[in-house]
């Protein structure tokens, strides 16, 4: 998840992440190497796979750190079924086409709880005015909605209007055709697991993790 905001914020910037298995880790570290092979360098390419969950700008690592065993404990059913591709065209955030894997509906309604829990746990702990300048470069693009939830909440991507997936990367328009036309046929399907929690925290706008993911 690499940090798209051009302006400098006080604080830290981290998010919380599930990790995939190693099988799905490794395939998506194989389209991501596809990618770069077709297009050079893009926006989110280098980031390790993860499926982000929650993101804001916090006063310290320390703060997120307290409550991050209750966020770690989760583990009930980390299954994840890929049922194929999902791009978000125009990307609010990016203004590229993210091509990201797609996660079967029961599992998505199983995940959009984690996040509540995740939600009410970390946002009462962010920096709002911080994590409001984070996203406000790209506030117009964002709908009511979205614009409401960073206001509150701190992320514009919560509860029903959450998409949860991993993504390969955020491609420029350029360069989409090339890699749309080599990758949409191979549209990946199986089912794998999450084997836990991780938090990162983004360090020049790369991901870092840090001690205390499980």
């Amino acid at each position: 998840m690499t940090d798209i905001s051009p302006n400098a914020n006080s604080g830290v910037t981290i998010f919380a992440a599930l990790e995939p298995d190693p099988a799905l880790a490794s395939l998506v570290a194989d389209y991501k190497r596809q990618t770069r092979a077709l297009a050079g360098e893009q926006l989110y390419l280098a980031d390790p796979p993860h499926l982000t969950v929650y993101l804001a700008v916090f006063p310290s690592v320390a703060a997120v750190l307290d409550a991050w065993p209750q966020v770690a404990a989760r583990h009930d059913d980390l299954r994840l079924n890929i049922t194929g591709w999902h791009v978000f065209e125009a990307d609010a955030l990016t203004g590229n086409n993210t091509l990201v894997c797609e996660i079967e509906g029961d599992d998505v309604v199983r995940l959009r709880q984690y996040q509540r829990e995740v939600v009410s746990l970390l946002a009462p702990l962010r920096d709002p005015a911080a994590t409001a300048q984070r996203f406000a470069p790209r506030r117009e693009q964002l709908t009511d909605e979205q614009r409401t939830n960073v206001d509150q909440h701190g992320f514009p991507y919560l509860f029903d209007g959450w998409v949860p997936h991993l993504t390969i990367a955020s491609i420029r328009p350029d360069a989409w055709p090339a890699v749309w036309n080599a990758l949409k046929s191979q549209s990946p399907r199986a089912a794998y697991r999450c084997s836990g929690w991780r938090l990162y925290q983004l360090v020049d706008g790369r991901p870092c993790a840090i001690d205390g993911g499980d």
